[in-house]
């Protein structure tokens, strides 16, 4: 069982202040960063399909690795898109609500938006990529991306909504009727 020791005094309050030590268990600190991909133009996800946790089957995930003694959550995020996926063009990251599970880890979320949507890599025992609205995921979801939803899927979905609305106004928008 992981204890977690808080080196911030606000006591057991990981999420408004995650200035917390989790003990090193070798390399792997029992912690992950989780980056789900949204396309800014279609309000469409990136998921993946890759062998499930178990071995067995395939499943639907997103872009998950581990964090190593001395990283940050946020920049592992953004590492593990940029290799894995072998994308290069802009980001922009929105931490979600992390996972918490006292008994093993703590998994840090976040939504990562691309101007558009992209081929991505595809390797690490991946099957291929689907780009999908939340409403239409494909099944079954791995663990990892079945946290994200279940803490943070309203927050992502409403994300995916303001992108999908503000690229439906673009043709009836006209910014001129503005000037004088």
């Amino acid at each position: 069982m992981a204890i977690f020791q808080d080196t911030s005094g606000a006591r057991f309050d990981l999420v408004r202040r995650p200035s917390w030590v989790v003990p090193a268990r070798g390399r792997w600190q029992g912690v992950s960063a989780c980056a789900i991909v949204l396309a800014e133009d279609t309000g469409r996800v990136l998921v993946r399909q890759c062998a499930g946790v178990d071995g067995v089957g395939l499943e639907w995930a997103t872009w998950t690795a581990d964090v190593l003694a001395g990283q940050s959550p946020l920049q592992v995020a953004i590492n593990t898109i940029v290799e894995r996926c072998a994308y290069d063009g802009d980001l922009a990251l929105s931490r979600l609500t992390p996972f918490f599970d006292a008994r093993f880890f703590v998994q840090h979320n976040y939504v990562a938006v691309a101007p558009q949507e992209f081929a991505p890599r595809i390797g690490d025992g991946c099957a291929g990529y689907q780009w999908c609205d939340l409403d239409q995921l494909p099944q079954p979801l791995s663990p990892a991306l079945a946290h994200l939803l279940d803490r943070s899927g309203s927050d992502v979905r409403a994300m995916a909504d303001l992108y999908k609305g503000l690229h439906g106004l673009v043709d009836t928008f006209d910014p001129l009727r503005f000037e004088d």
